[in-house]
């Protein structure tokens, strides 16, 4: 069933080139969407109009098939900037904004409880926000987001500069969430945690969406192509008999034909004249996908 349907979406400011064009995407019930892309894709602007900070020009966002809107309380955003009040403790924070989201009395102080349990909190929470380390702050900003049970996650690089616990803590919530049934939306720099966290991955460049799909789909495809970093040009030839493409740094990819054996290929090209230096198969890295499409000499063109 599907949580999340973005169709059509487009935004932009007058008389500047849209932000966005044309995204559609789809996240279903218990999805882990890894939403990438450089500094300046559009993934702050995809959030703020998920978040109903900004409304689309063109295109909607559903929902459970219900418009988002500001101040949507099934949607959670754990923000990349700090977002509590410094002056006051972890637990006045938490007792605050659960007030903001609606929880009072018992309910409320239950669910301070809760997070500051599950966050790692409890020993700290008298502690004013402003002495917390940075790992404590994460886990602050974290607990603030959770304190209901959110339909959909938003996390806005959750583990940025964050020490190996706190790290491991919030990854193994995310986890527990995921369970859950909750749907989550992970967006970070760091493409190793994307790859083991998320089952489903978009790729913003460009203002436009270049990748979208299964993340176990899209790594396998590897199986079925040997990357190599060639010591020069490959001929145009074999370019065409092996659908070969230039990826980032030096690094060309040669896909398998039917019947066609690694040691096969490779005899080939070296029969051909081509030497290479570096060789890899087998399942590729979220890293080497991410860098062949945001390469400048990339077009960004569509894909599903």
């Amino acid at each position: 069933m599907t949580l999340l349907d973005i169709d059509q979406l487009t935004f932009g400011y007058r008389q500047q080139p849209a932000l966005l064009a044309d995204i559609s995407l789809r996240l279903a019930d218990g999805d882990m969407l890894g939403l990438l892309g450089p500094n300046g894709a559009g993934k702050t602007t995809l959030v703020s109009l998920i978040t109903g900070l900004l409304k689309p020009g063109h295109g909607s966002i559903t929902l459970n098939g219900k418009q988002v809107a500001l101040g949507d309380r099934r949607i959670a955003l754990v923000p990349q900037e700090y977002a509590f009040y410094p002056r006051l403790s972890g637990r006045e924070n938490l007792t605050f904004f659960a007030g903001v989201q609606g929880l009072k009395g018992n309910t409320a102080k239950q669910a301070v409880d809760r997070v500051l349990a599950q966050c790692a909190l409890t020993d700290t929470q008298h502690q004013r926000a402003a002495r917390y380390s940075g790992g404590l702050k994460r886990r602050l900003n974290f607990a603030i987001a959770i304190l209901t049970h959110p339909q959909l996650l938003i996390l806005d690089e959750p583990t940025a500069n964050v020490d190996p616990q706190t790290r491991k803590l919030l990854l193994d919530i995310v986890r527990e969430l995921h369970q859950e049934g909750v749907g989550i939306i992970y967006t970070s720099h760091l493409l190793g945690e994307v790859e083991n966290l998320c089952n489903q991955v978009a790729l913003l460049h460009g203002g436009r969406l270049v990748l979208h799909g299964s993340m176990d789909e899209l790594l396998r495809d590897a199986q079925q192509s040997v990357s190599l970093k060639p010591t020069q040009t490959p001929s145009a030839e074999l370019v065409s008999r092996f659908n070969a493409c230039q990826q980032a740094d030096h690094w060309w990819r040669f896909e398998l034909p039917a019947g066609t054996t690694v040691a096969g290929l490779l005899s080939t090209l070296e029969q051909a004249g081509l030497h290479y230096t570096h060789i890899r198969y087998g399942t590729q890295a979220l890293e080497d996908i991410y860098l062949a499409l945001t390469s400048d000499t990339h077009p960004a063109s569509a894909a599903s």
